[in-house]
């Protein structure tokens, strides 16, 4: 697939990154030239200095056969502005950057088409939207929701104390077991594996699992009789994330305090939200958060645009007091790190952003894509096409690729937790955990063979 991305940033340059590893072929617009000779050296992609809403900038890196167009610069009217110019050319597809809250309720309502968007990405609304799932879900360090959140995926790491320590899969499969769930993988020691029946559960895993929206709640107490929702949320960062946030939780928590370095940005925030505690100043300061009152807080939220301040701040967080931590950041470096930090859950904006664009490129059938933090692997929503071999027998008698099992499908209103008897049938939404090697042919499985 031919795909232009306009904007070299950290979006960008991760996304130039994901689709080339995919084999796809990449052009990149940017505008600042030692921004763009960087990624170039960087990366096997061709680079083009220029504007990307300059007609010329597009011509050279030859709009008119591309497949896809994605507008991710920090402007949200040039990404609108690059998406028309694209669609005046011929790209097939495009997607648009649109960070403005205002802005995308102005296109929802419109329809992105009027504006020749055939999507929006905006990472900072999707990693607020993943925060308050995770602080739904007290315990769980990454989050994801699949058919329009009927069906769950929640990892977990299990305490010594949990009393799923000592079960094998087999027993929390059994039709007695109290709450339906379905184990698709067990990272042990930091290696990831598709556990089968006869495997037991260890204190210390960490644990892939799909479950009906409805189970999560009762769930949660039996993955740790311990865990509690939060009464108390400290936010430090007021910006995009921050600010969503906190006005989400507040609907249902009542001790809020957000933090904010920036006197004008904590005054306008304090207008918007006024039953939030709005305190001005820096959560890596010690007397900050005294000042919240972080030795009771439940949850610590760093969201601030400073990666190294939400990673300090964190850590001070819990030296102090705090029972979890949640940060936001841009660099997947700092991924490798968190259990020495004994930080609870990261945050990836851009990550998300890429998981949105693998679904558009992957192809027809797959509907969501969330690559996961262990290992090179992912969880995939995908739609069978009539006559697709997934359709024909039950799942026992089908050869799926190593390292892949089908979890859950979504039939009509219903959940179903997919076993050896389970016949998938045309148009229902099914999820499967994979090793990103098994891609292809998970998708070959449930796509329609055409003779010529």
């Amino acid at each position: 697939m031919r795909i232009i991305i306009v904007g070299a940033g950290t979006i960008g340059e991760n996304l130039a990154k994901t689709l080339t590893e995919e084999a796809h072929e990449v052009y990149l617009i940017e505008s600042n030239e030692q921004r763009a000779e960087k990624v170039g050296e960087k990366l096997d992609v061709k680079v083009i200095v220029g504007h990307g809403a300059d007609p010329d900038a597009l011509k050279r890196a030859v709009i008119f056969q591309a497949d896809l167009v994605i507008a991710v610069t920090d402007s949200d009217e040039t990404n609108m502005v690059v998406s028309s110019l694209a669609a005046a050319y011929g790209a097939k597809r495009r997607i648009a950057r649109v960070r403005s809250l205002s802005l995308n309720k102005a296109l929802e309502e419109f329809g992105y088409q009027k504006f020749n968007i055939d999507e929006i990405i905006n990472p900072e609304d999707v990693a607020a939207q993943a925060i308050v799932k995770a602080i739904e879900a007290p315990g769980a360090c990454e989050v994801a929701d699949f058919a329009n959140g009927k069906i769950l995926l929640r990892a977990f790491d299990i305490p010594k104390t949990s009393p799923l320590c000592g079960l094998k899969i087999q027993e929390i499969r059994n039709e007695d077991f109290p709450w339906p769930m379905l184990v698709v993988a067990i990272v042990r020691e930091g290696v990831v594996f598709i556990p089968k029946g006869d495997a037991d559960i260890q204190a210390l895993d960490m644990l892939y699992v799909l479950l009906p929206a409805p189970s999560l709640g009762e769930f949660l107490t039996f993955v740790d009789p311990n865990i509690r929702k939060p009464k108390k949320v400290i936010i430090y960062g007021a910006h995009n994330i921050g600010e969503k946030v906190a006005f989400v939780l507040s609907q249902d928590i009542r001790d809020i305090v957000l933090v904010e370095e920036d006197e004008k940005t904590a005054e306008k925030v304090a207008g918007r939200i006024g039953s939030v505690r709005i305190i001005h100043g820096s959560a890596c300061e010690a007397d900050i958060l005294k000042e919240c009152g972080i030795e009771t807080a439940d949850v610590f939220i760093a969201t601030s645009e400073n990666d190294h301040s939400n990673l300090v701040s964190a850590v001070l967080a819990k030296k102090m007091g705090a029972k979890a931590t949640i940060i936001t950041t841009q660099h997947p470096d700092y991924m490798a790190i968190i259990d020495a930090l004994d930080i609870d859950v990261i945050i990836n904006p851009r990550f998300l952003a890429a998981d949105q664009i693998r679904r558009l490129v992957r192809g027809k059938g797959i509907s969501a894509v969330t690559k996961l933090m262990e290992g090179n692997a992912e969880a995939m929503e995908l739609i069978p096409e009539e006559g697709s071999a997934v359709t024909k027998v039950p799942l026992k008698e089908i050869h799926f690729p190593k390292n892949s099992i089908v979890g859950a499908i979504y039939r009509g209103e219903e959940v179903i937790l997919a076993d050896g008897n389970t016949q998938i049938q045309a148009g229902e939404k099914v999820i499967v955990f994979c090793q990103e090697d098994a891609v292809k042919k998970l998708h070959d499985l449930f796509t329609r063979k055409k003779f010529l």
